[in-house]
């Protein structure tokens, strides 16, 4: 938008720039106009999403059965990396449990803005209102800059309710930030690290909470790594200890922590994730920068209509990571998995310099670990609209785009819709070159 100061007879707003706002018909129309293929499109898609709720109980994971619209749906609200761009926000996916609440993963810059577009302004209250915890896979800007708009809307919002604090999950250099940040501002949190939320501190909790005969105290209990590490690292645990390297104390992923120091709040997670009908989250170590994260969402057992326990539904989102085992485990008969797939397969190179998975290594990740659905998203901006991907490969995978919304009973049919999406977008699988430099800002990044 421009503002014309001279000549004085054109003072004011240009709004010569300002797009023509079109009403939903007309959007139809001209799409309808530009690709008449695509009326039979939808309609064969529509009697795919029909056909997949009269699939027969053994075709799909037992967590799916007797499922409802009304359990959860993914609502991806960035689906890029690096910046944002025209067609794709910088990562952030909410997970929406209606009734029982919400869950945030990731929060770039620009979510709050993504959830108005997808629920509406005062939806996008609601939204915020009722999230139960927020998890952070790591540091980078693209992934957390969101955070303290998020924090303070829900402070707003929720100011003279009766409350508590929202837990924020995430690696240890965020609670840096958010502290900072709060001397300005109040966000009404609680910050966890990561750390403590790995399964050797689960379960070093869990040990806290059960019998104490013949066994040490928790505090005690370390996981393999700290054990090992703890023997060599004493010299080298603060900055200024003699011979220690100038590194900073974030970048060292080897420090042993205390898990016991966390059970306080890892007692109002636990009661935060019962309240939600979720039986646990844990995160992970994956191959990204120091201190980086995956997560794993188990949700509780559930009975159907006739009093069979049904198995709960399992979500596991990678973060930013190169493939790795830890990744693979954690996703072993999962739901879905949502895996970065940053590059095209032709990018390999680029992809271990930066850290980052491309399309083939994020299928071959939830193959390998027997996923039902594995949804890709974010994609490197050079894909303006839509990545380059081989549809040979992909018969459990979806491609992610901002705002979409992916409700349980409809995992089914999203593999489905890939040729149709090639079929929408024929002219856009381009590769845009110019915009190579927002990599190498990515890479040069803490």
């Amino acid at each position: 938008m421009k503002f014309k100061l001279r000549p004085y007879t054109s003072l004011g707003v240009d709004k010569a720039c300002i797009p023509v706002t079109m009403r939903h018909e007309e959007v139809i129309s001209e799409l309808c106009l530009e690709t008449p293929e695509i009326v039979n499109a939808a309609q064969q898609i529509m009697q795919s999403l029909n056909s997949s709720r009269d699939l027969s109980d053994c075709m799909l994971p037992g967590c799916l059965e007797d499922i409802t619209r009304e359990d959860m749906e993914i609502v991806l609200l960035g689906t890029g990396s690096s910046q944002p761009s025209k067609y794709r926000n910088v990562t952030s996916i909410y997970f929406d449990l209606f009734s029982k609440g919400s869950l945030l993963f990731d929060c770039g810059e620009g979510t709050l803005g993504q959830l108005k577009r997808r629920f509406g302004v005062e939806g996008a209250d609601d939204a915020v209102k009722k999230l139960r915890f927020i998890w952070i896979s790591h540091i980078h800007a693209d992934h957390h800059s969101g955070l303290a708009r998020v924090l303070a809307l829900r402070r707003d919002l929720l100011k003279g309710v009766p409350h508590e604090q929202l837990p924020v999950v995430g690696p240890p250099q965020l609670k840096v930030f958010l502290d900072a940040y709060q001397k300005l501002e109040d966000l009404d949190m609680q910050f966890l690290d990561c750390r403590h939320t790995t399964e050797a501190a689960w379960d070093a909790f869990e040990r806290s909470c059960g019998p104490s005969d013949g066994q040490s105290s928790p505090s005690s209990h370390t996981n393999s790594e700290d054990t090992r590490i703890s023997k060599t690292c004493d010299a080298n645990a603060t900055l200024f200890a003699t011979g220690s390297p100038m590194l900073s104390y974030f970048k060292k992923t080897n420090v042993p922590t205390d898990h016991s120091m966390a059970f306080p709040l890892l007692t109002k997670l636990q009661t935060v994730l019962h309240e939600a009908g979720l039986e646990s989250v844990v995160s992970f170590r994956v191959v990204h920068c120091p201190n980086a994260f995956g997560v794993s969402l188990q949700a509780a057992q559930r009975s159907n209509r006739v009093g069979k326990l049904i198995p709960g539904w399992k979500i596991v989102y990678s973060g930013d990571t190169r493939p790795c085992k830890e990744l693979v485990e954690a996703s072993c008969g999962a739901t879905v998995l949502i895996h970065e797939a940053t590059f095209e397969d032709g990018m390999l190179d680029e992809a271990i310099a930066k850290n980052h998975s491309t399309t083939i290594e994020a299928i071959e990740a939830g193959n390998a670990a027997g996923v039902y659905r594995t949804i890709l998203t974010h994609f490197s901006q050079r894909y303006a609209k839509i990545p380059v991907f081989d549809e040979t490969h992909m018969h459990n995978t979806c491609i992610g785009f901002d705002l979409m919304s992916i409700n349980l009973t409809d995992l089914p049919v999203v593999p489905k819709i890939l040729p149709y999406l090639k079929l929408l977008f024929k002219d856009e699988i381009v590769v845009d070159e110019s915009d190579d430099f927002v990599e190498d800002i990515g890479a040069a990044a803490p």
